[in-house]
């Protein structure tokens, strides 16, 4: 098995690849929802959503592709392959990283168990030669050993400083316990014994697969004309044409309590949630996990501002299905876990009008307040896009998009309803202890650990 770090000439892959920008197509037409939606002359679609104010363009390519890879799981190779490209000589040049850099802006590489993000915010008159830049890159995928170094480094980096970040170690151990199979049972930044398990040949498998041009999703968001599609490439001719289908985990009936060695002590509870189809479901999540957990808004965040314990809850809207989790961290852990369970039992019954129209005013500002530049604006589109619900996404429509009317239509009963459903299931829960805590025994999932 090659060694990461350790290659021989640089692998190539540029048969048949146009570099020009493609034939400029019809001009765009806005839907309803004021999005502007397409197809890419390569097969992949585009999302572009053109927003007055500063001269800058949020740019991301978004896949469906399971972190793991394709076939045996490989844990953190979605990663690995996308920052591995962005730091590789392709055949325009220069590294597309180094490229973005240049002009001001910075790449940044995202993983999901199901989805792999590569975004910059870069000046408005650069957004079609950063749009060439980046289909070129990545609808062609070269790997050489410098793209490989730098991943390898950066991602040792990355993987150091998060052991030391409880909320991170136990997000991905919750989510590891509530699956019995699929990438979701492991992180999406791999350990450096999983980044020495990464040769050559299951990088480039990978992403000659996930990154193909029909499995793409442009997003294109600021203050851009939706022509500026136009520059992105074709790509080669695609042997698979089609998106990837979108990743079904599955839950386990009944999670084991798990506890691990950690560098803070802390707890997690977390539990499968409604699916993004369900949107009424699936936003009244987003809604309770604001009405308690938002910072320094939320009713346990605002239990726990004189706490040295630190909270944090979330709904992750997921194709099939979400997951809601619940960090806590440092200080009173037992105090801080009352504090949270008192509360999601009073969610699981109806608030009273006034309270509850009060927090749906304030859930509302929030979510807008959370997608008003173009970076929040792009990952946002993406991220709906490849969960299977686009037209679902917060930034289509503004506050009279589907998402938005959903939100207003929740009630007190309907709320507490779904709550109930969800979190009276069996749901999982992790222990991290520090060395000195004497853990007890518990069941230890494959590649959860950090």
């Amino acid at each position: 098995m090659t060694r990461v770090g350790r290659l021989g000439a640089a692998l190539v892959a540029a048969l048949g690849i146009s570099l020009a920008g493609a034939a400029p197509a019809p001009a765009p037409v806005a839907g309803p929802d004021g999005v502007v939606r397409g197809t890419l002359a390569g097969g992949g679609s585009y999302i572009v959503q053109p927003a007055p104010g500063a001269p800058v363009a949020g740019i991301s390519l978004w896949y469906r592709a399971p972190s793991t890879g394709f076939g045996d799981p490989q844990p953190g190779l979605g990663r690995v392959a996308a920052t591995v490209i962005a730091a590789s000589q392709p055949i325009t040049g220069t590294p597309v990283g180094r490229y973005i850099d240049q002009l001001g802006g910075r790449i940044s590489v995202t993983a999901y168990p199901d989805a792999v993000a590569i975004s910059t915010l870069v000046p408005a008159d650069k957004a079609a030669d950063v749009i060439r830049a980046l289909t070129a890159s990545y609808f062609t995928p070269v790997i050489d050993d410098t793209g490989v170094t730098v991943a390898e480094r950066d991602l040792a980096e990355e993987g150091f400083f998060r052991q030391f970040s409880p909320d991170e170690v136990i997000d991905d151990l919750l989510v590891s316990d509530l699956f019995s199979d699929g990438p979701a049972r492991y992180p999406t930044v791999p350990t450096p014994q999983q980044l020495q398990a990464l040769d050559v040949a299951k990088i480039k498998q990978f992403a000659t697969r996930a990154f193909r041009p029909s499995n793409a999703v442009l997003v294109v968001t600021g203050a851009v004309d939706p022509s500026v599609v136009d520059a992105a490439v074709t790509g080669p001719a695609d042997a698979a044409p089609g998106s990837e289908p979108t990743l079904t985990e599955h839950p386990v009936p009944q999670p084991q309590p798990m506890t691990v060695n950690g560098t803070e002590a802390g707890l997690g509870l977390g539990w499968i949630g409604p699916t993004i189809a369900s949107e009424e479901e699936a936003t009244a999540f987003d809604f309770i996990s604001d009405y308690l957990f938002r910072p320094e808004t939320g009713v346990v965040s605002k239990a726990m501002a004189k706490s040295k314990t630190t909270v944090d809850g979330k709904f992750v809207t997921y194709h099939d299905p979400g997951v809601f989790l619940i960090t806590i961290a440092g200080g009173d852990l037992p105090a801080a876990k009352s504090v949270v369970e008192t509360a999601l039992a009073r969610v699981k019954k109806p608030l009273d009008e006034r309270t509850f129209a009060a927090a749906r005013q304030s859930f509302v500002y929030h979510m807008l307040d959370d997608i008003q530049t173009p970076s929040e604006l792009a990952d946002n589109f993406g991220w709906y896009t490849v969960e299977g619900n686009g037209a679902y996404a917060p930034g289509a429509g503004g506050q009279r998009g589907r998402y938005f009317a959903d939100a207003m239509q929740l009630t007190p009963a309907f709320v507490a309803q779904t709550v109930s459903a969800y979190l009276d299931r069996p749901g999982a829960t992790v222990t991290l202890a520090t060395a000195t805590a004497k853990p007890q025994p518990a069941a230890t999932r494959q590649g959860a650990a950090k």
